[in-house]
């Protein structure tokens, strides 16, 4: 998960500030029901105005083609899920916390709420899960068990305090969410990617609750999902390696052109390690994670 900027003008069907927008229609809709009935309507002709294609190509391009929470790329044979970051019609853990809650009724239309998603990290599904630290060993052994967990997004959106804004009129700046919305919080100040273990796992940094939290409930330690990342860190590692080789033989050169022939060649290297830490590249945290520790190493052989 990487920090992305997200365009402060809404594509037009979502421009809320034109009454004749398909979000303004909507809202305007569900408004008029809550006056005749006293809560928004039910049903899945309520939210319309999100699934427009256009705003499923802005959400992609927003996300580089890529789930905006696990950085999985969304191939041309899926288009990935328009997920709410605050869900429109339910919130589970306010009902688990004996909360009523509609739902985020009036976000469902809104720009800001919005996110690119794969069905593995919005969708609840049973995934088995590896743990931080854990062993190859300790990874078949849990998948020849079959032991999975239910994870997944769907409707739930955990709080610090347990409160939540259930009215629209409310300010939901107020609130202390625990998933991390990477349009709005920088990731990696919640997220730290192990890049020297046997799988690569992401773990709370510092401790992070919110860290820890939207790794197990966007299932982010799971199995196919691990083992696409150990996958591509392999692929780093063997170039990064090649870099360590190259910096090793400029040092024992046996004169200043081999020296700066193998220098130049490490450099090369590296710079395409960094093409792969770009924001529109598959697991680019990851990435940037393994380059940083690569080029500590290299600032200790000095």
């Amino acid at each position: 998960m990487i920090r992305i900027s997200r365009p402060a003008n809404p594509p037009p069907p979502l421009d809320l500030a034109n009454p004749d927008s398909a979000a303004s229609r909507e809202r305007k809709k569900i408004l008029e029901h809550i006056a005749a009935h006293g809560a928004p309507p039910r049903g899945k002709n309520t939210f319309t105005a999100y699934k427009n294609t256009t705003i499923r190509d802005a959400l992609r391009d927003l996300f580089h083609n890529k789930c905006a929470y696990c950085e999985s790329r969304i191939a041309g044979a899926y288009d990935g899920d328009v997920e709410h970051y605050r869900p429109k019609g339910k919130v589970t853990d306010a009902e688990k916390a004996g909360v009523t809650h509609p739902g985020y009724w009036w976000l469902g239309m809104r720009w800001e709420n919005l996110v690119l998603g794969c069905a593995h990290c919005n969708q609840t599904r049973h995934q088995i899960i590896f743990q931080d630290g854990m062993s190859e060993a300790q990874a078949r052994a849990l998948i020849e068990a079959g032991v999975t967990i239910l994870v997944g997004k769907l409707d739930a959106f955990p709080t610090e305090d347990s409160k939540w804004v259930v009215l629209h009129t409310g300010d939901v700046a107020t609130e202390k969410p625990l998933l991390l919305d990477p349009t709005s919080v920088d990731p990696m100040a919640h997220l730290e990617w192990v890049v020297n273990g046997d799988l690569s796992t992401v773990r709370p940094r510092n401790g992070s609750v919110v860290g820890r939290t939207s790794i197990e409930i966007f299932g982010l330690n799971r199995r196919r999902l691990t083992e696409d990342r150990m996958y591509h860190l392999r692929s780093l590692k063997r170039r990064g390696n090649e870099v360590v080789r190259l910096l090793n033989q400029a040092t024992s050169a046996p004169d200043d052109a081999v020296a700066h022939a193998n220098q130049a060649a490490a450099l090369n290297q590296i710079e395409l390690l960094k093409q792969d830490c770009a924001d529109d590249q598959p697991f680019a945290a990851l990435a940037r994670a393994y380059v940083a520790d690569l080029i500590r190493t290299i600032d200790s052989m000095r």
